[in-house]
């Protein structure tokens, strides 16, 4: 059986949550403590030295980063219908837009959480969290051209994408930026997948 190294309040732990319920495999969670700094002690640096979670156990392989995760259970399974497409130029847009996902939704996305989640409010760096809203709000209106011709982002069906960006779309109302009705909309259809739920709104 897979363990999975997570904590419950770690976006990243949750990605990799959802992936495994969506594709009903079997997992136990391994819980680090984050709160309590576990994950900068030694047996976990052993695990992870970067100290991070969500990390994958399989047998004695260790896997880190929630992206790496999912394409590694992806490429070991063989799920009838694959998360990656087959088609080259399909699979290649789909990696540019994960690649979008990460440096203009989650990272951006991050800041702006952690800050109003973990900082006190005379700490904010405003000037970045500012331009962090700029960012999101740029990357939703590249959204809203492709959500406001279909349902999901690609292939217009639940898939990677939505699993990606459901622990972080979850906090869209504390971003400070404008967003779309069809992103929005999208974000609620997300956000009420079995799966989604399951692991959000446990």
């Amino acid at each position: 059986m897979y363990g999975l190294y997570s904590h419950p309040n770690s976006t990243y732990s949750k990605r990799v949550h959802i992936y495994l319920k969506y594709r009903n495999v079997e997992y136990e969670t391994i819980h680090v403590a984050l709160d309590k700094l576990e994950n900068r002690k030694k047996p976990f640096l052993q695990i992870n030295p970067y100290g991070k979670v969500p990390v994958l156990k399989d047998g004695d392989f260790l896997l880190s980063e929630s992206s790496a995760i999912i394409r590694y259970l992806e490429d070991k399974h063989h799920f009838p219908e694959p998360l990656f497409p087959t088609d080259i130029q399909i699979r290649a847009k789909l990696n540019q837009m994960i690649n979008q996902c990460e440096s203009e939704f989650c990272f951006p996305g991050s800041i702006i959480y952690f800050s109003k989640k973990f900082i006190a409010e005379e700490k904010w760096d405003k000037n970045r969290m500012k331009e962090s809203s700029k960012r999101i709000g740029r990357h939703l209106e590249v959204l809203e051209d492709i959500l406001f011709k279909q349902t999901y982002l690609l292939s217009n069906q639940f898939g990677l994408l939505e699993i990606l960006y459901a622990p972080f779309a979850e906090h869209y109302a504390i971003m400070e930026t404008t967003v779309p009705k069809s992103v929005e909309d999208w974000i609620h259809r997300v956000l009420q997948e079995p799966c989604v739920k399951a692991v959000l709104s446990p």
